[in-house]
């Protein structure tokens, strides 16, 4: 999803839960799904927010697949959308390609991350799904009334493969999770949206061997999991709302962005 180099830091300064377990060159991405609570922290106010969209439409794939995805013209073509949507976040978005992995399976992915407020990750990932026919996005917004929490696993092993670290998540009841490649290193982020999965993260980091930080917000996933009908009337409803209230900001970042691919506007 992106090269995160220089942002490590900034985020174990943050995060507030640590396990001291030696440092990886890795980074996953564990998704907990549960549903939204009623009460939520205000969407405008700015901090580290994270988006999670696939490009992929094709079911059955494995670790394999998902890896050779990487590499393609749809991943690419996401990667290129999300960076174009800085003037929207009025903050750089920093993308990487990633893994989403599962026991039984994976696709591949791309990771955001960008300072900005909760409504305008909403916006950009309902977007991006909707251009990618997607029936679901996920993103997670940092506040300290939030309900759910993010963990950030980073193995002790240098150039540890996917295959082993999969396994390993598998074994330590992590059952999903997303694959973030970087240059030196593969994280692990654990978005956990009913802040009840501690322990089993605390067990996990000592099986590979991880040093953990945490974060708390908000988060929650956007779409229909049934029908990628049914989720395209969420995001263009996301879409909608958002463009109505953000009006002068959308018309001006789509003249900023003419000469280069605009931003797709809703249909």
């Amino acid at each position: 999803m992106r090269d995160y180099r220089g942002h490590d830091n900034q985020i174990r300064e943050q995060m507030k839960f640590k396990v001291h377990l030696p440092l990886l060159s890795g980074l996953f991405l564990l998704v907990w799904s549960m549903p939204a609570t009623a009460q939520q922290p205000r969407l405008n106010n700015k901090s580290l927010t994270y988006g999670f969209v696939s490009p992929n439409t094709r079911e059955g794939l494995k670790l394999d697949d998902a890896l050779r995805g990487l590499e393609s013209s749809e991943e690419v073509d996401l990667v290129q959308q999300a960076r174009k949507f800085g003037c929207v976040a009025q903050s750089k978005i920093e993308t990487l390609k990633a893994v989403g992995s599962w026991s039984d399976g994976a696709e591949h992915s791309v990771f955001l991350r960008s300072t900005t407020d909760a409504a305008t990750m909403r916006y950009i990932i309902s977007v991006l799904g909707r251009n990618a026919q997607q029936k679901a996005t996920l993103y997670f917004h940092s506040n300290s009334s939030g309900s759910a929490d993010i963990y950030i696993l980073r193995p002790q092993a240098r150039r540890r493969s996917m295959h082993n670290l999969s396994g390993l998540l598998d074994q330590a009841g992590i059952e999903f999770r997303t694959l973030v490649p970087t240059r030196r290193s593969v994280l692990v982020y654990v978005v956990d949206l009913q802040r009840e999965m501690r322990a089993k993260i605390v067990a996990a980091a000592r099986k590979i061997k991880a040093r953990v930080t945490s974060r708390r917000g908000t988060a929650e996933f956007i779409g229909d999991d049934s029908s990628r009908e049914k989720a395209r009337t969420i995001f263009d409803k996301e879409i909608r709302n958002y463009e109505a209230q953000h009006s002068a900001l959308i018309t001006k970042c789509r003249t900023s962005n003419s000469g280069r691919q605009p931003l797709r506007e809703s249909r």
